[in-house]
């Protein structure tokens, strides 16, 4: 009998990259480290562009994959009996946290997936360019994402003003392959990005990586600062106005020689 695997609890959708790593991948992953997940007919839901990684980590073929509206009338059983998310992740009256678990599944995802010995290099600006079409033409349970929820419209200049001290590059995950995207961030000294899915990416960054996120100075948006400082990753705020924002040269400037005094 199939046994249908639903995501841990939280608000947002499992088809955009934050919530499918923290309330679906690792919950999985450790599902698999416990018990084994291939050969056993469990049913994950659908979770559009996301599900590459269910190969990736998994190998082919491991889960059958239910679309979403069939999925959701059936009788589930939920992943994680606790919140493996740190306290930026569960409303205040859900507070089950148990951040011992979350380290333990983290660092055996890291073990095995992570280049062994990567000497980080390079600093990553995350760009924010219009979502895939799955997003914008009615699949997607939340649609949007990417710069049309919000933008920063020259991180071009952000990026060429940090090469001129540090190795750097501006790129966006989407359609990247997964094993390339964890290549990437074992690589990053630095990862800076406006507040969005991408930064969850600093849980696999090296342990003297330091993350910059440009965001609004409002408490919404802490999200990745509490994710950050509860993994003890260096994490640095830049306050911008808006979900749309234009770097001042004055703030360009600011960052790159941050960056370069911090890699």
């Amino acid at each position: 009998m199939a046994t249908y695997l639903k995501p841990g609890p939280a608000r947002g959708s499992v088809e955009h990259f934050y919530h499918f790593v923290l309330q679906y991948l690792l919950p999985l992953f450790e599902l698999d480290l416990t018990d084994g997940v291939a050969g056993k007919g469990f049913v994950v839901r659908d979770c559009g562009p996301m599900n590459e990684w269910f190969d990736y980590v998994f190998g082919p073929d491991a889960f059958s994959i239910s679309p979403r509206e069939e999925f959701d009338k059936k009788s589930s059983r939920r992943l994680w009996d606790k919140h493996i998310q740190l306290t930026a992740f569960a409303r205040k009256e859900e507070l089950l946290i148990d951040p011992v678990r979350f380290n333990e599944v983290l660092a055996a995802f890291r073990q095995k997936f992570l280049p062994p010995s990567t000497t980080p290099d390079l600093v990553t600006v995350l760009d924010r360019r219009p979502p895939p079409a799955f997003y914008i033409d009615g699949r997607a349970e939340n649609e949007g994402g990417g710069s049309s929820r919000r933008s920063i419209d020259n991180l071009p200049q952000l990026t060429q003003k940090i090469s001129e001290k540090s190795p750097s590059h501006l790129v966006d995950f989407w359609g990247i392959a997964p094993a390339e995207q964890l290549e990437t961030i074992s690589r990053t000294s630095a990862l800076i990005g406006q507040h969005g899915a991408g930064l969850v990416h600093l849980l696999f960054l090296a342990e003297n990586a330091i993350v910059v996120e440009l965001r609004r100075n409002v408490p919404d948006e802490r999200h990745f600062e509490t994710l950050a400082t509860g993994l003890s990753r260096p994490y640095f705020p830049f306050f911008i106005e808006g979900e749309h924002a234009t770097l001042s040269e004055g703030m360009i400037a600011e960052i790159s020689e941050f960056v370069a005094n911090r890699t």
